[in-house]
């Protein structure tokens, strides 16, 4: 079983770590392709952990699972809707 150290037992270099890396999370979990219901969810987890390199890799995946939902969303901030900066960028 892994140790994990209370909070209060973090450096304060640690706790800058991982609050900015919670700071960070939310504000990208405050993208349209997350409901309300998931931002609680990840709210209860992000707050509980105390490793900012797990924290991050949320971040990452929240960052592709954003990337993904505008993809697939036809509005006009779409990628799909939208035209190539340039034509040799294949995107």
């Amino acid at each position: 079983m892994e140790f994990t150290p209370s909070f209060a037992a973090l450096s304060p270099a640690a706790l800058l770590l991982v609050s900015s890396a919670r700071r960070n999370l939310r504000q990208v979990l405050n993208h349209p392709a997350f409901t309300p219901e998931r931002r609680q969810q990840a709210e209860a987890l992000l707050t509980a952990s105390t490793d900012a390199a797990q924290l991050l890799r949320w971040k990452l995946l929240a960052f592709k699972e954003c990337e993904a939902w505008e993809d697939a969303e036809p509005g006009p901030g779409s990628r799909a809707a939208r035209s190539p900066a340039h034509p040799d960028y294949a995107y």
